[in-house]
């Protein structure tokens, strides 16, 4: 026993590993090439003896046992790693330093790969004159000179006969950099020669990453090939031919080399039978050598494994993208199909969504009665009036019409005729325009058209957005005349009736989208009359006010016949009850002033339109439930007055809302703009946070059309970059493409209307430019259309021209005041026009054929980016308010009015189709279908009543 203790020690302590040692090594251990650093004499683990340490001290070498082969030999040559700290690894790494001492400048040693093998009679060299080491690790030279390793002594007796009996697996610690072609070879024939071939297996998807490595001894990035590999495994359980036996082909030749490549970006040739053998990625041999963009991040990342890459000319194209018609050739008006596509797609699509989502009849409880309306007189209407009689003078340039120089100057209330060719039509409001609408009607009715307009009461007036007031207002209702989009007017516009009010100014105002309009011949007993419409109006004072308006002709008859002595002249001013006041609160805290003005509303564009949203000065966004029954959300007063309280409100912004617009395809969907100037989406099921922010400019305005998934935005120019202002296209996050620059503008854009019918949006500006914008196809990466500035065309510009003085005036007249008032700018209306006149430029919208060449075009691309804002003067010729004509038949009208009070309308004459022409007659002849009057057939064009069935609602004689 003590014998067997003395021989055990003895062999520990000469260093030859244990059974148990050698079982316990890692495979991880001796799969990459060894490199370690040799230790100083004091790290030695504590467990190295007198023994071992008189050994490495003499660096003699005992005889190797003479029972031992020539393959257990070279087992126990190679290096051992136990973890254990015992004495054979220090005298390696000893041993092996001693070696190196001449190759490395900071002493730091490395053991070379098992495959250079040495014979055993190999000398071994003194290891006590090495100088102590660096612990820095360094990289090993290119080509380094071929290291020879020890042959550890052994025990003799049968101790060490039993630890020779198992044979040592090879040592490969992990190197980092790449290999030497000697050390390849070197690797190559040592596994050549140990290792048998073995038939192929089929692998798992695990096992395709665990067993493929670099020579680095990283995994290689096999993402492609683990896809492959499922697919091929899906293939073959199916029954079906493999992806191989499709795709392989073992006699086409593979070329190209591996280039090596530095930091950024650069082009580089990928070699895919560098890194391993080319039969086992047989299913990813690639006809020709592939280039590709690649940006590394270090230069030894990317040594070691090859990229698989798709085949030169791939681009994923989406199904939908791929399914797109394609336009050729030239459309009638001008313009190119792939231009009028959209717009002809846009036209079909609107039509089947608002004969789905629009309601045919909606609230029938808001009736108009005339017990609600009181007619004033000329004195009692005088403070609601606005102040200027007499519009500022002005003259119109059409292009291509040759007419006379003469200024016009037209009362308040009071139009010109329309233009036999140019159908344009203008009149006279009498202030400043802040607030214009359009007066939604049945489609196919071809009834006649009205807006709903607001302008303040002076042309200087100022208004301050902290705090709420009030002051008298007239709420003005225009009849337009039958507009269609195909014939000229027959009648001037003219003043239909105003409502005075005592909330204050008018920010904003929406009519109810469908189901309030009927027809004008509609019998009703007194004291009912036929609807025009419902219209919700936000005030200064903070609340919101619910309109129930009739029909114009039912109003003047009944005034007629009740009223004796009216003067057919004066224009019709009457005071009306609200239908339904809207407030901010609940009915035990209903002050409204805590939220501020109201600068935005918006009514929810599906059936049954029974939610209304409004954005106040504190940033709080309030939603009303029309058709609530609640006792805590709906109150009548003793007067017949009905108040509605919100059933939700949320801070949306920091700032005022100044723009809320309802999503047109979902009830859920809402945008919100504010002066932080954040543009914001809200989901109303979850309004704690928004669905995407975007951060622009000061935005005015905003149109979301449809079809889209995203918004057309105005913007102030006072944080916009130079040559960045203008309409942009957001995406509401989608598509997720960036901002698409639709139109570059000079000024700030105060107004922006589209239309859905021609997928076209219109924009007014401080410039006095009516820009007309034909959108394409936003499905698809609005940022990769070519020649955006062919798809703006300008429709109308007003300019201040200053009137001719007498040059022998000028002459005689050398007075230093004279002089400088010529030179000052007028920043009152007086003022102004008493120098200035205003021109409007019109432009030929009937074609758009070279558009290029004509001058308006020309003068818009000069003019659109650069030229002199004159801040100092009255911005009479400013544009506040563009809206589209909401209805089929006359969707190809827009108005524009601004700073002087000039109301004008004109016909886009160059949008028209065949298309919407065909849409136009179909919904007229199923309009006269549905609502045929009385004892006249079907095919009279003249509706004079209707019958509904309808019980409760209304009552026909």
């Amino acid at each position: 026993m003590a014998a067997a203790a003395q021989e055990e020690c003895r062999s520990n302590a000469m260093g030859v590993p244990s059974e148990l040692n050698l079982q316990g090594q890692s495979a991880t251990e001796q799969a990459g090439p060894a490199r370690s650093e040799c230790p100083k004499k004091s790290d030695r683990a504590p467990g190295t003896d007198a023994h071992s340490s008189a050994f490495l001290e003499s660096g003699e070498e005992k005889p190797m046992s003479e029972g031992m082969s020539q393959e257990d030999r070279t087992s126990v040559d190679l290096p051992v790693e136990n973890g254990t700290g015992d004495s054979t690894q220090y005298r390696e790494e000893s041993a092996d330093c001693s070696g190196q001492q001449q190759n490395k400048k900071e002493g730091s040693c490395q053991i070379e790969d098992s495959q250079q093998l040495v014979p055993e009679d190999t000398p071994v060299e003194d290891s006590s004159s090495a100088t102590p080491q660096s612990t820095k690790l360094s990289r090993s030279r290119k080509n380094p000179l071929p290291k020879k390793l020890l042959t550890p002594p052994q025990a003799s007796g049968p101790q060490a006969k039993q630890t020779t009996k198992t044979p040592q697996p090879a040592k490969e610690c992990k190197k980092r950099g790449r290999r030497t072609k000697a050390e390849l070879l070197a690797l190559q024939l040592h596994t050549s020669l140990t290792s048998t071939p073995t038939p192929a297996e089929k692998k798992d998807l695990d096992d395709i990453i665990s067993d493929e490595t670099t020579p680095g001894g990283r995994p290689k990035r096999r993402a492609a090939k683990v896809a492959l590999q499922y697919l091929h495994n899906l293939a073959e359980e199916m029954g079906g031919p493999t992806w191989s036996e499709k795709t392989s082909d073992p006699a086409e030749p593979d070329s190209g080399k591996g280039q090596k490549r530095g930091r950024g970006k650069k082009r580089k040739t990928l070699d895919y039978d560098s890194s391993d053998d080319v039969s086992k990625d047989a299913d990813f041999v690639l006809p020709n050598t592939q280039e590709m963009d690649i940006e590394s991040e270090d230069e030894e990342d990317m040594e070691g494994f090859a990229t698989e890459v798709p085949e030169k000319g791939f681009r994923p194209r989406s199904t939908a993208a791929a399914n797109k018609p394609k336009y050729f050739g030239m459309a009638a008006n001008g313009l190119p199909n792939n231009v009028m596509g959209p717009v002809w797609n846009c036209t079909h699509v609107t039509k089947e969504f608002r004969e789905q989502h629009c309601a045919s009849w909606a609230f029938p409880e808001w009736i108009p009665s005339v017990k609600d309306w009181i007619f004033l007189s000329s004195s009692e209407s005088e403070k609601y009036l606005p102040k200027e009689e007499t519009s500022p003078p002005f003259r119109i340039e059409r292009e291509g019409v040759s007419e006379e120089d003469n200024l016009h100057r037209i009362k308040r209330f009071e139009s010109l005729s329309s233009h036999h060719e140019r159908w344009d039509l203008t009149f006279f409001v009498g202030g400043p325009v802040w607030s214009m609408e359009w007066s939604p009607c049945q489609e196919g009715s071809s009834a006649s058209q009205y807006a709903a307009i607001y302008s303040n009461r002076g042309m200087d007036d100022r208004h301050r957005l902290a705090g709420t007031h009030s002051e008298a207002a007239l709420l003005q209702i225009w009849h337009v005349g039958e507009l269609q989009h195909d014939t000229c007017p027959r009648t001037k516009a003219s003043f239909a009736y105003g409502i005075a009010l005592d909330y204050g100014c008018i920010w904003d105002m929406k009519w109810c989208p469908s189901g309030a309009w009927e027809l004008p011949s509609t019998n009703r007993k007194v004291p009912q009359l036929p609807r025009l419409g419902l219209l919700a109006a936000a005030f200064s004072n903070g609340k919101i006010a619910v309109f129930s308006l009739p029909h114009p002709e039912a109003l003047a008859a009944y005034r007629k016949t009740h009223r004796k002595g009216a003067v057919k002249e004066e224009p019709l001013i009457c005071q009306v009850r609200c239908t339904a006041v809207l407030k901010v609160g609940s009915i035990q805290a209903g002050n409204s002033s805590q939220c501020g003005q109201c600068f935005s509303l918006d009514w929810l564009p599906m059936k049954p339109h029974n939610t209304l949203a409004a954005g106040f000065y504190d940033g709080t966004v309030a939603l009303w439930n029309l058709e609530t029954k609640s006792l805590l959300q709906r109150v009548r007063l003793a007067n017949g007055s009905l108040t509605l309280y919100p059933y939700h409100c949320f801070i949306a912004h920091d700032h005022a809302v100044r723009v809320l617009t309802w999503c047109k395809a979902s009830s859920n969907l809402i945008v919100t703009s504010s002066e932080d100037r954040k543009v914001k989406f809200w989901d109303l099921r979850r309004t704690y946070e928004p669905v995407n922010v975007i951060k622009r400019y000061l935005t005015t305005e905003i149109s979301w059309l449809l079809h889209w998934s995203g918004v057309c935005v105005s913007q102030e120019n006072c944080y916009a970059t130079f040559g960045q202002n203008g309409i942009h296209y957001l995406d509401a996050g989608y598509f997720g493409f960036k901002p698409y620059f639709v139109a570059p503008r000079r000024g700030t854009v105060w107004s922006i209307s589209g239309s859905d019918w021609l997928n076209t949006c219109v924009t007014g500006d401080t410039t006095g430019e009516l820009i007309m914008m034909v959108l394409s196809d936003m499905t698809l990466n609005p940022n990769n259309i070519k020649r955006p500035m062919d798809r703006r065309f300008p429709v109308c510009r007003a300019e201040l021209v200053q009137y001719e003085t007498d040059s022998k005036a000028q002459d005689t007249d050398t007075d230093d005041s004279r002089l400088k008032a010529d030179i000052r700018e007028p920043r009152t209306y007086s003022e102004a026009i008493k120098k200035y006149y205003l021109l409007f430029h019109d432009t030929d919208m009937r074609t758009f054929k070279n558009a290029l060449k004509r001058d308006p075009m020309k003068h818009m691309y000069a003019t659109e980016t650069k030229g002199a804002l004159p801040l100092d003067r009255m911005p009479l010729d400013s544009l506040h308010k563009v809206r589209f004509n909401p209805n089929l038949g006359s969707h190809s009208w827009v108005l524009s009015a601004g700073q002087a009070g000039i109301v004008r309308a004109h016909c886009l004459r160059g949008m028209n189709s065949p298309v919407v022409s065909k849409l136009v007659h179909e919904s007229q002849a199923q309009f006269n279908t549905m609502y045929q009057p009385q004892g006249a057939t079907a095919n009279e064009s003249t509706v004079t009543a209707v019958n509904r069935s309808l019980v409760g609602i209304m009552e026909v004689q």
